[in-house]
């Protein structure tokens, strides 16, 4: 579930809300007019046309703002149904508000306020229940329809800092992970062909999911997979590092403290 809110408020989630739930509500006005909702704004002095295209416009940067919001906390927290959940009731709330703003300001006989929001609100929110149904349920899909099988453990799942999953590879395919600044370096083998896949982590952030597909921490700044070492000696300067099998490659440090580990793998 978690994975299907996370695709929800990336950037292409909130950008397919932010036209869809706005755009959904407008034809839906137009062609059904609920409510007596042809009535209500059809006032002395705007059309029902141009009332509806000017809420129309209201819902549609409300929408828009606040699922840029969403889209922010997304990259520094997870979030789950029930906040996302929130988080909609309180769109259609700002929206309802600004449209209950300009329906005060046009209309010459006006309702109070707060009872024209109350009104407001319950109209947005029977009718965004199809657009904001319709795109969990696509989302959900989606998701089901590319999700990887969890059953898989030979594939190392990589998070990024934010916790997003980022790219999925073979263990065996991995040759070694360098780790550079506040990124890592992934090298890999696809189709006999070397590649490489940078992400913005720490070494300490992998260590565990590396550790446990057979990845081994030869120093500080690099894990290596044990089966691509040809071999480990001293080099010119007197450091031990590992030779590896594949060409274009320098060679692997290897810490006085992982050397014990490394050679038993050997």
């Amino acid at each position: 579930m978690n994975k299907t809110i996370s695709r929800m408020t990336s950037g292409a989630g909130t950008i397919i809300h932010s036209l869809i739930i706005p755009v959904f509500i407008l034809i839906f006005t137009i062609y059904y007019r609920p409510y007596g909702i042809f009535e209500t704004l059809s006032m002395e002095n705007a059309s029902f046309t141009f009332n509806v295209t000017i809420l129309f416009c209201i819902v549609l940067v409300s929408v828009s703002i606040t699922r840029g919001w969403l889209y922010l906390l997304g990259k520094y927290t997870e979030l789950t149904p029930f906040v996302y959940m929130l988080w909609s009731i309180g769109e259609i709330l700002t929206a309802s508000l600004f449209c209950s703003l300009y329906y005060v300001l046009m209309c010459s006989d006006p309702l109070p306020f707060y009872e024209a929001a109350g009104a407001s609100f319950i109209r947005l929110l029977t009718m965004g229940i199809y657009p904001y149904g319709f795109l969990w349920m696509a989302f959900i899909i989606y998701a089901e329809d590319n999700a990887v099988p969890a059953e898989d453990s030979s594939l190392i799942r990589f998070h990024d800092e934010y916790k997003k999953l980022r790219f999925v590879i073979a263990a065996e395919a991995v040759i070694f992970i360098r780790s550079e600044d506040n990124y890592v370096q992934i090298h890999y083998l696809d189709g006999g062909k070397t590649k490489k896949f940078i992400l913005r982590s720490s070494m300490r952030a992998l260590e565990e999911t590396l550790s446990r597909h057979g990845l081994v921490r030869c120093h500080r700044s690099y894990f290596i997979n044990p089966a691509f070492i040809k071999i480990v000696h001293r080099d010119d300067a007197g450091l031990i590092v590992a030779e590896l099998k594949q060409d274009g490659y320098e060679s692997i440090p290897i810490s006085r403290k992982y050397q014990d580990a490394i050679t038993k793998l050997l």
